[in-house]
């Protein structure tokens, strides 16, 4: 299942944040192989599914209730 169905089948959007952000750590290691532009494409897009997470009725609202980043093609360098 894809990160995206993953996180639209979360039963709240604090849980889908957690989704989205855990299946998205190793693009932050130093030694992960993906292109410098491509690691700043994700940590830009982990910055905007923190901004959903720290919404107060995150916990009590669907996934589909928020408009979610676009996740970044990974560009392997």
């Amino acid at each position: 299942m894809s990160l995206a169905n993953r996180a639209a089948a979360a039963p709240n959007a604090h849980i889908a944040s957690d989704i989205a952000l855990s299946s998205t750590d190793w693009t932050q290691l130093p030694d992960c192989g993906l292109t410098s532009d491509c690691v700043a494409a994700f940590a830009t897009y982990r910055n905007a599914v923190r901004v959903i997470r720290r919404d107060n009725d995150a916990i009590k609202k669907s996934p589909a209730d928020y408009t979610w980043p676009t996740l970044p093609d990974q560009v392997w360098s």
